[in-house]
């Protein structure tokens, strides 16, 4: 008879069971990866900041285990924005593979806005124009 995990004996471990990611927890990881390289910000105006859409900001498509992800991210003044996007896509696809092991078909990283230092520090007040 085979040895049965009551008996104290470790299963074979093609019958244990699965690891599921969740697409929350990719989400996460994409995030905090972007937020890793250099020049890559945090960002949030206006009514962004009521809303929770701040940047970066990830959508991803997990389908067994293969992965797709888009990203929009904040650049910092004056980085090149294709050199941060080609780092963020490359940080992106190297820390999902590290740590969720799952397989990157695509990162489309987007950046829809360029920030300057005071925009991304809260404790700096703003001008207001009168």
């Amino acid at each position: 008879p085979a040895p049965t995990a009551a008996s104290g004996a470790i299963d074979d471990p093609g019958q244990r069971g699965a690891l599921v990611v969740r697409d929350r927890v990719v989400v996460s990881i994409a995030t905090h990866a972007a937020l890793e390289v250099p020049g890559v910000s945090r960002h949030a105006s206006g009514l962004d900041r009521v809303t929770g859409r701040d940047l970066p900001r990830v959508q991803v498509h997990v389908r067994g285990t293969r992965v797709r992800a888009e990203l929009d991210i904040a650049v910092e003044w004056p980085r090149p924005l294709a050199e941060v996007a080609a780092a963020v896509r490359s940080h992106v696809i190297d820390r999902l593979d590290a740590l969720s092991g799952l397989q990157v078909d695509v990162v489309d990283v987007r950046v829809p806005t360029v920030t300057t230092a005071h925009d991304t520090d809260d404790d700096v007040p703003r001008r207001r124009v009168q």
